[in-house]
């Protein structure tokens, strides 16, 4: 049986770690170098892809996908950091009376409050833990420096991100990816992807107006303003993956991640149970079938291949820049470290159980990577067939 283990011991930082400016991620080294963001080419581009018949690539898969995407990027609109339902501000809509105290209860009451309004709200996981600044960014993808200041509420202007000082407490949320539409990766059919940033938006508006109505304040953030992954195993709603992203026991690595910073008292969360990290030891399943060859096979170390990632962390880096270049040549996020995963499955007894034996007896954990093999999961879908 895995030993239950502290964050720190699952996710180790050494001494010489420093907060990472987001301008030197993949997508922000990107931007320094095109001055553009992310966008999987033009329309003469996609134009091509149609006329060309690529499956997955059709007019109505094209459609399908942006429209998923559409509370991500409205038409003019980019919302992130301090924008739409990120506004690090009230939206004017749950608003505590004057004359009326704000709310008060124990932590673990203010938790399990947020908790029940967050999975009402569309939440697939939710988690809480104190605001570690090690995983703030210094920097947007942009350049504008973040801050923290003694002010009662944070704020995003032409010069800085504030954060308050007395936000000392962090939501973390993931919301769902489907696990069918998954299996298109990579294909404009993943829609999983973007539908995902759709939800998130919409989540961060409702749990941080929440959270104003009770007289509190909140800074919702998405995939800006620090790191998710860290923070969300922190909450305990997972553990790092090979690919570099969180896997969680419930739904592995189909959920999105976002955070609301608050200074609403909330108490810690648990440590998820343990055994995802020794199973990803073994399988190796997202690095065999990596088409840009990003992830390692090899084991965790502390820096990574890449001047896009940031070392001092014993984990498994990803080379984000090559990844993003095969993006960039297929003309749409690949996702096909998620859809290989052997930690995504839908639901059912069978795969409930073989998590109880990852978990407890992880002496079998090459027999299970052997079955999910020797059962064909993991195979991308005929995307011609979709729509049928």
């Amino acid at each position: 049986m895995t030993s239950e283990r502290s964050f720190d011991e699952t996710y180790p930082a050494n001494e010489d770690y420093e907060r990472f400016d987001q301008s030197d991620s993949a997508f922000g080294r990107h931007l320094k170098k095109t001055g553009r963001t992310v966008g999987f080419g033009s329309d003469e581009e996609k134009a091509e892809r149609i006329r060309k018949d690529l499956p997955g690539y059709s007019l109505v898969d094209y459609a399908f996908n942006s429209a998923a995407g559409m509370y991500e990027t409205l038409p003019g609109e980019h919302y992130s950091q301090g924008t739409g339902f990120y506004k690090w501000s009230s939206l004017g809509v749950a608003r505590k009376p004057e004359g009326i105290p704000r709310w008060e209860g124990t932590p673990e009451r203010a938790a399990k409050i947020m908790e029940k309004a967050a999975r009402y709200y569309g939440a697939a996981g939710v988690g809480f833990c104190g605001l570690d600044r090690r995983w703030v960014y210094t920097h947007t993808r942009y350049g504008k420096p973040i801050v923290f200041e003694d002010i009662e509420e944070g704020y995003v202007s032409e010069e800085k991100a504030v954060i308050p000082e007395s936000h000392k407490y962090v939501i973390a949320l993931t919301v769902p990816m489907e696990y069918e539409e998954t299996l298109y990766s990579p294909t404009r059919l993943e829609v999983a992807t973007v539908m995902g940033y759709s939800r998130m938006h919409i989540l961060a508006g409702h749990v941080a107006e929440f959270i104003r109505g009770l007289g509190y304040h909140a800074v919702p953030t998405g995939n800006d303003t620090a790191m998710s992954i860290p923070i969300a195993i922190q909450a305990g709603l997972g553990h790092l993956g090979r690919h570099g992203r969180l896997i969680t026991w419930e739904r592995g690595p189909l959920v999105r991640i976002l955070k609301i910073f608050t200074d609403l008292p909330l108490s810690v969360s648990p440590q998820a149970p343990g055994g995802i990290i020794e199973f990803c030891e073994v399988c190796k399943k997202c690095a065999k079938h990596c088409p840009s060859r990003s992830i390692s096979e090899g084991p965790r170390t502390w820096e990574g291949p890449s001047a896009a990632n940031n070392p001092g962390v014993y984990k498994w880096y990803t080379d984000a820049e090559a990844c993003l270049d095969y993006w960039n040549e297929i003309g749409n996020g690949c996702n096909n470290c998620f859809r290989v995963c052997s930690f995504t499955k839908s639901p059912g007894v069978l795969h409930d159980a073989v998590k109880w034996f990852i978990r407890n007896v992880p002496q079998l954990n090459r027999l299970w990577v052997w079955a999910d093999d020797a059962m064909g999961y993991g195979k991308m879908r005929d995307p011609r067939r979709y729509w049928d």
